[in-house]
């Protein structure tokens, strides 16, 4: 932990160079947001590193799109690219925070170990740093770095339930915050918390297991489309010609895309109405 503390302290004093499209991102919604959400999906970029990303693949988008289809294609090819690293970046939220909801659970048991055995908050982090593993190791370890750096426990709470980026993780800091200011036993708290997280996630597994097939169908009916129509423009050029050069295939086009988009918000819902109901 001390070599932690000790590459904070140089990270302070000489901080790595920024670009100037990073500091303009800086003073944005958009760019907080996008770090936010870099932050929540682990990814070791900074928000202008993905906006050329997310440039690069727009244009290779639009030019796969042109030479393949028609020049004015390039238009959706370049949306298609541009969404791309978006559709990226959400995947990698959404498998990191399923991993962190399923280990916070352990991770909660090993903290109240040593808090039993009469350990302190710092010392607990430290030796739950030892059994974690990936991605939790990286949040215990910054929260032992900060707690051994001299931060208040209530703001090392804090940091960690931000770190976890999961609703579980901010119930742990709240139950964590309140015991402490409570007087209660935090060992017990957490304790209690586990076996809490325990049953949301056998909960959640019941739904996912019993709306797996609706969803299934959802994905299936929804790409039936898109997949038709990449058939039907690599293997017909007139048809191709008439919906991507020709305003009324431009209308077509809208027109299906706002039904595509209608549809699979349609089924969405009926598969989270499903899912509540059974809960």
């Amino acid at each position: 932990m001390g070599r932690l503390a000790s590459r904070r302290q140089i990270a302070k004093l000489a901080p790595a160079r920024r670009s100037v499209v990073d500091r303009v991102l800086d003073g944005t919604r958009y760019g907080r947001s996008l770090a936010r959400r870099l932050n929540a999906a682990d990814l070791r970029r900074t928000p202008a590193a993905f906006a050329r990303l997310s440039l690069a693949c727009g244009c290779a988008g639009a030019l796969v799109a042109i030479l393949w289809l028609a020049p004015a294609a390039g238009p959706v090819g370049l949306v298609a690219g541009l969404a791309g690293p978006e559709v990226m970046i959400r995947r990698r939220i959404a498998t990191r925070s399923t991993r962190i909801a399923a280990q916070l659970p352990e991770v909660l048991a090993s903290l109240a170990e040593p808090l039993r055995a009469g350990a302190s908050l710092p010392q607990a982090f430290e030796a739950a740093v030892e059994e974690a593993e990936p991605p939790m190791l990286d949040v215990l370890a910054k929260t032992a770095a900060d707690l051994d750096a001299g931060v208040p426990q209530d703001d090392a709470i804090a940091g960690f339930a931000l770190r976890c980026a999961v609703p579980e993780g901010v119930l742990v800091g709240r139950a964590m915050r309140i015991a402490r200011r409570a007087g209660g036993e935090l060992a017990r708290v957490l304790d209690e918390v586990a076996e809490t997280l325990r049953d949301r996630e056998r909960l959640a597994r019941e739904m996912r297991a019993a709306t797996a097939q609706a969803r299934t169908s959802a994905t299936v009916v929804a790409a039936l489309p898109v997949v038709f129509l990449a058939l039907m423009s690599a293997g017909n050029g007139e048809q191709a010609h008439l919906l991507f050069g020709e305003p009324i295939g431009w209308l077509l086009l809208g027109v299906g895309g706002a039904l595509e988009a209608a549809g699979i918000f349609w089924i969405r819902k009926l598969t989270a109405r499903a899912a509540g109901s059974r809960a």
